[in-house]
C-alpha cells in the first residue's frame, strides 16, 4: 500500500504558502522535500496557487458600470449589424434593377441617342464656325452647355452635401 500522507505535509504547505522556501532558512524542510515526493508535490501545487492569487490581486478589473456600458454598446452594435443586413440586400437588388432598367432604356432609346450624337456633331461644327446660337433648340449656345454642365456636376454636389465628415 502506498503512503498518501506525510507527517510534515502541513509544515511544507505553510512554508510554500508563505513564500519563504527560497529564503535562507528552512534547511530542514528543503532536505525533506528532496526525499518526500508527497511534500514536493504539495509545495509545487501550493506555490502555483499562491502565484496565481498574487497575479489576481494585481489585476485591475473595471467597474461594474463600465462592464455594463460596454455590454450595452456591444449589444447595440450587434443589433445595428443585424438590422443592416436586409437593408443592404434590398439596396443590392435595387441597384441591379436600376442597371437592368438603364440597359433596357438605352436599348429602347438607341435610335434617339444616335440622332442626338449626330446633332452634337452639328453643334461642334457650329462652334467651330463661331455661330452664336445652338442648332439644336435655337437657343443661345451657353444654355445647352450650361444644362450639360449642370447634369455632370449635380451628382457631385449632392454627394458632397450629404456625406458625413
Amino acid at each position: 500500500m502506498m503512503n498518501v500522507a506525510c507527517p510534515r505535509e502541513q509544515e511544507a504547505l505553510e512554508v510554500a504558502f508563505a513564500g519563504t522556501l527560497s529564503d535562507g532558512g528552512h534547511d530542514g524542510i528543503r532536505a525533506h522535500l528532496a526525499t518526500c515526493s508527497i511534500c514536493a508535490d504539495v509545495v509545487r501545487v501550493a506555490t502555483a496557487i499562491r502565484e496565481d492569487a498574487d497575479s489576481c490581486r494585481m489585476a485591475h478589473l473595471p467597474g461594474s458600470g463600465i462592464v455594463w456600458w460596454r455590454a450595452q454598446m456591444r449589444a447595440r452594435a450587434e443589433a445595428a449589424r443585424a438590422a443592416s443586413k436586409p437593408i443592404t440586400f434590398v439596396q443590392g437588388i435595387a441597384a441591379a434593377c436600376l442597371v437592368g432598367a438603364a440597359v433596357a432604356g438605352l436599348g429602347v432609346a438607341f435610335p434617339w441617342i444616335r440622332a442626338w450624337f449626330g446633332s452634337m456633331g452639328e453643334l461642334a461644327r457650329a462652334i467651330e464656325a463661331g455661330a452664336g446660337a445652338s442648332p439644336l433648340l435655337g437657343l443661345p449656345l451657353w444654355v445647352p452647355l450650361l444644362a450639360v454642365l449642370t447634369l455632370l456636376l449635380a451628382p457631385v454636389a449632392i454627394y458632397l452635401a450629404v456625406t458625413k465628415d
